[in-house]
């Protein structure tokens, strides 16, 4: 990789939201319908969003103000962060972070971002796919790999953000936030030489590189066949792994190169 190349901007992004308030008669496991909502919380806010891009950066934090409690502040601050990525990454996040800002979005009369759902990767997903862990949660996974788990929270520090507005609480949230970004983050590192990642790096640049990424310090490791077509696989010295594959055009094979 040349030094004045210009690099993906990869963007680790998490958000929290507030609790649903329901109206019900029991505790205990039970269906709880969309007419039980309390009249004032019929839909979830977001009370911050963190991020980080992928460099050695502390992660940054879009909150919707303790007092104002104002969610489309975040969305609308946080839109022109995820613009300038090539890719965003979260946990869980194609699921649950990324649908709720899509909502908001929508919610709140803000400019449409459809396309982002297309610049995306997921950290659980990558995680279920490649790996099996006693449990795939974030906390679990920071401690296993030595990154201390997440900042403890408790459920009465929602309701003191969300009711009493408690700055205390809410700045506690918001450190635990970051450490999620963070975590992220590192974790997204250390597995990548074990994934495949959505975002191809020889794509990007439009040349012959590492897809996983980006280096052009690459060797030979074999051929593979696909049917009638054969593959030359190249191993990346970077990141001691796959590097991708290209096709062998039939002229080489016949001349035996």
């Amino acid at each position: 990789m040349k030094l004045d190349e210009k690099k993906p901007k990869i963007l680790f992004y998490d958000i929290e939201t507030k609790p649903l308030l329901v109206y019900v008669w029991r505790l205990g496991e039970q269906v709880v319908y969309h007419h039980q909502l309390a009249k004032l919380s019929n839909g979830y806010g977001i009370i911050c969003v963190s991020y980080a891009w992928n460099d050695n950066s502390r992660a940054k934090t879009i909150d919707w103000g303790y007092k104002a409690q104002d969610t489309a502040k975040v969305v609308r601050e946080f839109d022109k962060i995820i613009k300038q990525a090539d890719i965003s990454i979260g946990k869980n996040s194609d699921r649950f972070d990324m649908k709720h800002l899509a909502t908001q979005r929508m919610l709140n009369n803000l400019p449409p971002l459809p396309e982002w759902a297309g610049c995306t990767d997921d950290l659980e997903k990558q995680l279920r796919k490649h790996f099996i862990f006693p449990s795939y949660s974030l906390d679990y996974i920071s401690k296993e790999l030595g990154l201390g788990g997440k900042v403890k929270m408790e459920f009465q520090d929602w309701v003191n953000i969300v009711e009493k507005k408690n700055e205390q609480s809410f700045q506690k949230m918001c450190k635990y936030n970051r450490k999620d970004v963070e975590d992220t983050r590192a974790l997204w590192n250390r597995l990548q030489p074990h994934i495949t990642p959505k975002f191809n790096q020889a794509t990007f640049y439009g040349d012959f590189r590492c897809t996983n990424c980006g280096s052009q310090d690459l060797k030979k490791d074999g051929v593979r066949h696909s049917g009638k077509t054969s593959y030359q696989v190249y191993f990346c010295k970077t990141h001691a792994g796959y590097a991708g594959r290209v096709i062998i055009p039939s002229s080489e094979k016949r001349i035996g190169k």
